[in-house]
């Protein structure tokens, strides 16, 4: 049953690499899923040798593992940072893996199996701080991708009109606790009974939780595109940290008074006119785009001179569309619902709550009373 399952785990690991090595249009989080998925076919598939590892390879398979909390993190961040690039401070995140890699190789590996109970030789101790070091690594980037995670949340409301499951990650909350309980729950209780001798029941293997992990992300994986539209080139990137700054604070950077309100007309004449809002897609980077202005200076003249963010800047302008065409004859054949749709809203739920806060009605009783 074992092996069926290691089975199951390295051939979908393999066809991972495949979808998402050849997905398009190309982005770096696929390049993150493609090496990820032939990390765990690596894994996996040394345990179908009928040799060990370290008869040949002195270091074994085992410090691959200190690679899953790095790609997780890298993955996340190449989907909830806006402007995500690789730095070479990134490679600082295979430090762990390559010291151990070394070490391994210096020292002379030992079996990572039951080592509570063995006598403490020098390879014995390394073993117990390499797997000390796995579960600190696990947990730490599993911290890490969380906040990433939620800093995105926060910053949604200045980036786009909607929410929706593309651009809210909704999924990858579901793929954090996954994560959470396959593989930190399960390595804190294999060491627990490995490295400190208490023996506590585990309820799966790392071969299963690979398995059932690498048919989550495939299944969830493929349908994720970026979520931002990447600066140009030869366009230094914005620190995600200053735009929380302009964002929270409300800073004011080097824009003048008159540029403010000269921009500021320029925002509700281009609203009004062009009504780009009825696209329940539309977001900061589509009105930039065609205002010709950067997304930051765009974000903080909305924040200054509308005194609100994106999202209810927008959807401000569809609750008073919605109004507009309850009161016209011509739209009498639609359902509430339908009309809510027809001018950008993406979801009953959604159209429901921002017309109730804007108006005080529901659309259905401002349709009763006024329509």
């Amino acid at each position: 049953m074992h092996q069926t399952i290691v089975i199951i785990g390295f051939v979908q690991s393999l066809f991972g690499v495949l979808i998402f090595a050849s997905k398009q249009p190309k982005h770096i989080s696929f390049i993150f899923l493609s090496i990820w998925m032939s990390v765990i076919a690596v894994f996996l598939g040394s345990l179908l040798l009928p040799f060990q590892v370290t008869d040949y390879f002195k270091p074994g398979i085992f410090p691959v593992l200190f690679l899953f909390g790095p790609l997780l993190y890298l993955y996340v961040s190449s989907l909830a940072v806006e402007d995500f690039r690789l730095k070479k401070t990134d490679l600082l995140h295979l430090l762990p893996m390559l010291a151990v890699d070394i070490h391994r190789t210096i020292a002379g590996p030992s079996s990572m199996g039951n080592i509570a109970g063995v006598t403490n030789t020098p390879q014995v101790l390394y073993n117990k701080i390499y797997y000390t070091l796995l579960v600190l690594s696990y947990l730490f980037y599993w911290i890490f991708s969380l906040k990433l995670l939620l800093e995105h949340h926060r910053k949604i409301p200045f980036r786009f009109s909607n929410y929706t499951s593309r651009n809210s990650l909704r999924w990858l909350t579901f793929v954090l606790t996954l994560f959470l309980v396959l593989f930190v729950n399960d390595l804190i209780s294999s060491y627990i009974t490995r490295v400190l001798g208490f023996t506590i029941p585990r309820f799966s293997s790392m071969s299963l939780n690979f398995t059932i992990f690498t048919f989550i992300m495939i299944f969830f994986g493929t349908n994720q595109n970026a979520i931002y539209k990447s600066q140009p080139e030869n366009q230094a990137p914005v620190e995600p940290e200053t735009h929380e700054k302009l964002q929270v604070k409300q800073i004011r950077s080097n824009i003048s008074d008159d540029q403010l309100n000269d921009l500021n007309t320029q925002i509700v004449e281009y609203l009004k006119n062009d009504k780009p809002y009825l696209n329940p897609d539309f977001s900061l980077q589509m009105m930039a785009d065609d205002l010709k202005v950067s997304r930051q200076k765009l974000s903080e003249v909305i924040n200054q001179g509308q005194k609100k963010n994106f999202y209810k800047l927008i959807n401000g302008y569809r609750v008073q569309e919605v109004k507009e065409k309850l009161n016209n004859p011509a739209f009498s054949h639609y359902t509430v619902l339908g009309v809510g749709l027809e001018c950008g809203f993406n979801s009953k739920t959604s159209f429901n709550r921002i017309f109730k806060d804007e108006t005080g009605f529901t659309p259905s009783e401002f349709k009763q009373n006024f329509g």
